[in-house]
């Protein structure tokens, strides 16, 4: 799990524009992405932004829905890094997490 230090600021600078990219600006335009995606039901991964990186934990019912996630977070300005802790339901090997 990754733990933000408190009185971080939540805005940096967004290579792409220029521009200042808030997080939680960020954090929205995730899960509006994600919830453009077929495959992945609203409610079941959860988004955490601190700095541009990208959290996204919960539950999906297989690998691809993983997958679909997180070339979904990746699409989204500022978004820097995308780390998984999502499981696949009724899987024995556990969390898939990783850092990408």
């Amino acid at each position: 799990m990754i733990t933000f230090p408190p009185g971080t600021p939540d805005s940096r600078m967004n290579r792409r524009n220029g521009l200042m990219t808030n997080d939680m600006q960020i954090q929205h335009d995730v899960l509006a992405e994600l919830g453009q995606e077929q495959n992945v039901v609203a409610g079941t991964i959860g988004v955490e932004v601190h700095q541009g990186v990208v959290k996204l934990a919960g539950q999906v019912s297989d690998q691809a829905t993983i997958k679909t996630a997180e070339r979904a977070a990746h699409r989204v300005d500022g978004v820097t890094t995308v780390v998984l802790d999502i499981d696949v339901a009724g899987a024995s090997t556990g969390s898939q997490a990783a850092v990408i």
